[in-house]
């Protein structure tokens, strides 16, 4: 499998709409690398993970074809992971030639009732080419050739609260290989933890980076560095990951303090890469 990062921020992006933050103001007058939009990725050229306000942007700076991407995963409802207004234009007269007229889209009830409150926008055309799955945690599902796995994550703990179901983050197998791509969670919840002790080798983790340098601990539902180093040495000790395991920080915002030119080395000297919009990496 290939992963590519086509957004790699925080909601707010980096730097950020209406911000004039030190952090913000860095990343502008460096440019490249420094500059972050709201997190998505694609693997291959078929699956895309999450449909953020960006996408357009996306396609146009990857020279993506994203008529062929035939299954969409999104991990929780958050408008910098999922943009509904963005699928009634798929399809009908909006869209001709299309590689994958159908889309099949896997993703929580509440992020499926996001879309239903826009649909109205939609024609019946476009709407009957829009597959809704509703996920359950644990319980895999089988998109072509890709079997994905939705992980409760450790986030929107004001729904969580309420018992709600939690966002997901997901593992995702194929070609004899997996990725757990673990975004907008805090460390992960003991259940999560329970799964994972079965689910070796993972040849590359994405997690969930969007605090810097800044411990978050348990009861938040984002990682800094702290929290990314305790995921990593406990999937090392469980024997789920090896020496060979990528190990890749991702979805940053400027409240973690730093740029990318910043934070890049501070990362490596810990066992991480940082991921940068555009980076493309084998799993």
């Amino acid at each position: 499998m290939q992963l590519t990062y086509l957004g790699t921020a925080a909601a707010e992006g980096l730097p950020a709409v209406f911000c004039n933050c030190p952090v913000c103001r860095q990343a502008a007058r460096l440019g490249g690398r420094n500059i972050r939009t709201r997190s998505q990725s694609l693997v291959n050229r078929d699956l895309l993970i999450d449909l953020p306000p960006d996408t357009y942007l996306h396609k146009l700076q990857n020279g993506l074809d994203l008529s062929a991407v035939k299954y969409l995963f999104v991990t929780h409802w958050h408008m910098d992971h999922f943009y509904p207004q963005e699928l009634t234009v798929r399809g009908s007269y909006y869209s001709h030639g299309m590689v994958s007229p159908e889309l099949e889209i896997y993703c929580a009830a509440e992020t499926r009732a996001q879309f239903e409150k826009v649909s109205w926008e939609a024609n019946p055309e476009t709407l009957s080419a829009l597959h809704f799955h509703i996920l359950r945690a644990f319980q895999p599902v089988r998109a072509g050739e890709y079997t994905v796995t939705p992980l409760p994550a450790n986030h929107m703990h004001e729904l969580e609260s309420n018992g709600k179901p939690h966002p997901y983050f997901y593992l995702i197998e194929a070609e004899g290989r997996r990725l757990l791509y673990a975004h907008d969670t805090g460390l992960f919840l003991p259940e999560v933890w329970d799964f994972l002790k079965e689910r070796g080798p993972i040849h590359l983790v994405s997690l969930d980076g969007t605090s810097g340098l800044r411990e978050c601990g348990p009861k938040a539902g984002h990682m800094g560095l702290p929290d990314n180093i305790r995921v990593r040495e406990k999937l090392l000790e469980m024997g789920v990951c090896d020496g060979d395991t990528k190990f890749i920080l991702n979805h940053f915002s400027h409240n973690g303090g730093m740029v990318y030119d910043e934070y890049a080395p501070l990362a490596a000297e810990k066992g991480f890469a940082v991921s940068y919009d555009g980076m493309a990496v084998e799993v």
